[in-house]
């Protein structure tokens, strides 16, 4: 698979993306432009219907927004640059900051230097027995005797 970002893509997500999820001031908890972020975006196709392509409208509204020296910009002018992003292109932001946040927060790493048990919930799943025909009868029962709740057609 073709890397999605470009090398400046890259640069400038990592940078939106510590301005979303800002580094701990003690260094201890990194900020959300970790590499593995910006790359989960790219593969988040099943939260998002196209997530590269969410993530680079949000882009090319950067760029129009001055974005070219957006490295260059203090934290707060690069705040106030993303604001306008976020107003511009709000359901794309809106992706791009929700898929952020599940591809920074779902990291054992992130969630044990938040104090957070890094396990997963069910790490060897779990058992769910098949219900039988009489659970399902006893299940659907109160449908079924409430009747037709609506006309034929």
């Amino acid at each position: 698979m073709a890397m999605a970002w470009s090398e400046s893509e890259r640069g400038i997500l990592r940078l939106v993306l510590d301005a979303l999820i800002p580094p701990s001031a003690d260094g201890r908890v990194p900020g959300g432009g970790l590499p593995e972020v910006v790359g989960f975006l790219a593969e988040a196709g099943r939260y998002a219907p196209d997530p590269v392509a969410s993530v680079r409208r949000v882009l090319d509204c950067l760029r129009q927004q001055g974005g070219e020296e957006f490295a260059a910009l203090s934290e707060s002018e690069r705040v106030a640059v993303l604001e306008r992003v976020e107003a511009e292109a709000s359901e794309d932001f809106t992706t791009l900051t929700r898929l952020a946040y599940m591809g920074y927060y779902s990291r054992a790493d992130i969630r044990r230097a938040l104090g957070l048990n890094a396990a997963p919930a069910h790490p060897g799943g779990y058992e769910v027995p098949p219900d039988g025909e009489e659970r399902l009868a006893e299940l659907t029962a109160p449908v079924r005797e409430r009747g037709q709740a609506y006309r034929e057609a």
